[in-house]
């Protein structure tokens, strides 16, 4: 029996015991609303994420390590109409354990909204707003790499809806020593079925990523790498004292090597990823199954890589994980939003040198936002 048929038995075998959905992140999400209410209003925002989120990881591919510190945003925004936003600001990072601030960078942006779709150039809403899996996006990019800055077009429709964008990740000019680096992505999802008690949707994920360019000095091919996605995502909303719903998505996903010049231990490779999230008022857990052989996602969390972040140069073809994930989120207060990530994963085919065979992370989150009004400003007439 090839690969694609003996997994595929043992994904449909394993789908109702270990499933598994993109893990959601609501401590992370930062969008601009475009209200009819707020025009001509000039407001000042404030968004403050705190973190700690350490990882107990032992085997040959995942790199451990602890991140610990916060973010802050303060951004004035305007809102000449009733579709049209502008803000700018500034994002500011700091790490525990160094000295100042290791991320000071501007942010601006505007906003414009149709009546199915909206349009953001500048910094966008990146990161877990996006909705990508794991595999494909690593979450903890959040962290490293807050900033998102290009172009985002989003559709919303019952129907159907997307977010589809371009980060700009690295320009160069002439004579620089290092490529161009940019990521398109496509999240969407096609409603199939939706009603206050049960949806059905089939996700359809795809992020291509590039390092090139043809003014640089490096004498190095360039590099285009991309991962697809696509599965069914059941939703149950349950009206019960306890638990409140139960997500169930499933994923068959790919990795291609496009680059003229191949240079990756693997041309193409794919996994399964099945998730069963168990929501109660604000506890969750969410059980994860994943099957890859030859995976490679370049903006992907490690964990799923068949190529070792941690050793570079080694590879495991085959990888095969059970994760869970113990979830406490809640606002605390209003506009602050905690919470805390009890995650141990199992590696089914390579052995752990932590003498257990599980190895586990933990996250902790404190978010605070605030939004103000401050004065109303009439445009200028032409």
């Amino acid at each position: 029996m090839n690969y694609f048929k003996k997994n595929t038995l043992i994904f449909l075998l394993l789908c109702p015991l270990l499933s598994l959905a993109q893990i959601d992140y609501p401590v992370f999400k930062n969008k601009t609303e475009i209200k009819p209410e707020d025009s001509t209003q000039l407001s000042f925002k404030l968004y403050n994420l705190n973190y700690l989120n350490n990882t107990e990881w032992f085997g040959n591919i995942p790199l451990s390590g602890t991140l610990f510190g916060y973010q802050i945003i303060p951004e004035l925004q305007y809102q000449p109409s009733s579709r049209f936003i502008i803000k700018g600001g500034l994002y500011l990072q700091k790490e525990f354990g160094r000295n100042g601030y290791t991320t000071v960078a501007p942010t601006f942006s505007v906003k414009y909204k149709a009546k199915h779709s909206s349009y953001i150039l500048g910094t966008l809403e990146g990161n877990t707003n996006h909705g990508f899996i794991e595999p494909i996006y690593d979450y903890k990019l959040i962290i490293n790499e807050r900033l998102e800055n290009g172009f985002q077009f989003f559709v919303d429709t019952k129907p159907y809806n997307h977010d589809l964008y371009i980060n700009w990740r690295r320009a160069i000019h002439k004579g620089d020593d290092f490529k161009e680096e940019f990521d398109i992505g496509y999240a969407a999802k096609l409603n199939v079925i939706t009603n206050p008690k049960f949806s059905l949707n089939v996700p359809i994920q795809l992020l291509y990523s590039h390092k090139g360019g043809q003014i640089d000095t490096l004498n190095t091919p360039l590099q285009s790498l991309t991962n697809f996605a696509t599965g069914l995502s059941l939703n149950f909303f349950l009206e019960r004292k306890l638990l409140k719903k139960i997500v169930w998505d499933n994923y068959y996903v790919n990795y291609k090597d496009i680059s003229g010049q191949k240079r990756q231990p693997f041309n193409e490779g794919n996994g399964f990823l099945s998730h069963l999230l168990f929501g109660f008022k604000n506890v969750g857990i969410d059980l994860r199954y994943w099957n890859g052989d030859a995976y490679i996602g370049p903006r992907g969390m490690a964990l799923f890589q068949s190529v070792s972040e941690k050793y570079p140069g080694l590879v495991e073809k085959k990888r095969e994980l059970i994760i869970a994930s113990f979830i406490y989120d809640k606002e605390i207060f209003k506009n602050i939003n905690f919470d805390f990530r009890f995650i141990p994963y199992k590696d089914l085919r390579e052995k752990s040198s932590s003498g257990t065979g599980l190895e586990y992370s933990y996250e902790l989150y404190l978010k605070y936002t605030l939004k103000t009004n401050l004065t109303k400003i009439k445009p200028l007439s032409n």
